[in-house]
């Protein structure tokens, strides 16, 4: 079991810097369906945008009764759709570290951070590559790694059931906590449409930049900030393109002249995720 994990962390290291290449490889005819299928067939996965920047548009838009602004304590915040399944799971494996900062060598953010993962096909997962953790455990886990300043990834990906090699892809549900630099998604640019459909922003989301506000600082084109490189400057202004975008809420956060916004434009985003999320790996069954 220890080999095949070294193994498995010897090939991810091997290929990591090579993502952006097989990321094109996807866009080559026939040759790229092939890969699509064996590596990312049927993904679907998206993006949280932080809580404190979510927090910034509902203490905007929500209010309760008698007209007092409603609390963080009483307020649905992105973060919930991963407690959710925490706390619905039968199975919870926690990473002793992220694979992908490791491969990267990330001096930004804690390589301990590592991915969460539910559904029966953990159990498969190599012992020495992590363990079994309590509700409890991994609620003050991903607490953490949002207080580090990660983003919260969550839904089925095809290669990660093949790296770990537990099993049929609808037996793992992953949870990743990204940061900007070492994100295997990075290479969203890079991919064929068919894959980059499959990793989307958080439903009823969306971010947007005010036109008046923007100085054209460019703090927001910086490397670190968008990692799929949805932002670019033309003419002076700030534009996303809101094919790229996933709504993490980063650049909201960079931006000094507070000229972007994230909007929460629909009341039932909470229940519109977890209804998203919940056919695609059944982590109650036993």
């Amino acid at each position: 079991m220890g080999r095949r994990t070294d193994i498995s962390t010897s090939l991810i290291k091997g290929t990591f810097n090579q993502r952006f290449f097989i990321a094109g490889l996807t866009k080559v005819p026939f040759f790229g369906k092939l890969i699509v299928y064996a590596f990312f067939d049927k993904d679907n996965m998206i993006y949280l945008p932080k809580d404190d920047v979510a927090l910034r548009s509902l203490d905007k838009s929500r209010t309760i009764a008698m007209n007092v602004v409603a609390k963080p304590h009483n307020m649905v915040l992105p973060s919930h759709v991963v407690e959710h399944f925490i706390n619905e799971s039968r199975y919870i494996f926690l990473m002793d570290r992220c694979m992908c900062r490791n491969a990267n060598e990330c001096q930004d953010y804690p390589e301990e951070l590592g991915c969460i993962f539910l559904g029966r096909g953990v159990v498969r997962i190599p012992k020495n590559m992590g363990r079994i953790v309590t509700k409890d455990e991994a609620l003050e886990h991903l607490k953490r790694a949002r207080e580090a300043g990660l983003v919260h990834l969550i839904g089925r990906n095809k290669i990660d059931s093949i790296w770990l090699n537990t099993g049929p892809k609808e037996d793992l549900l992953s949870i990743c906590n990204c940061c900007p630099c070492c994100c295997l998604w990075k290479m969203i640019p890079y991919i064929s449409s068919e894959v980059r459909d499959g990793i989307s922003r958080m439903p009823g989301v969306e971010v947007r930049v005010n036109p008046d506000a923007c100085k054209g600082c460019r703090d927001c084109i910086e490397d670190h900030v968008c990692f799929v490189r949805a932002l670019s400057v033309l003419d002076g202004k700030s534009r996303i393109d809101q094919t790229l975008c996933k709504g993490c809420g980063r650049c909201v956060t960079i931006c000094r002249h507070k000229a972007i916004e994230l909007r929460i434009v629909d009341s039932a985003f909470l229940e519109k995720s977890i209804e998203r999320i919940d056919p695609l790996v059944d982590v109650r069954i036993e």
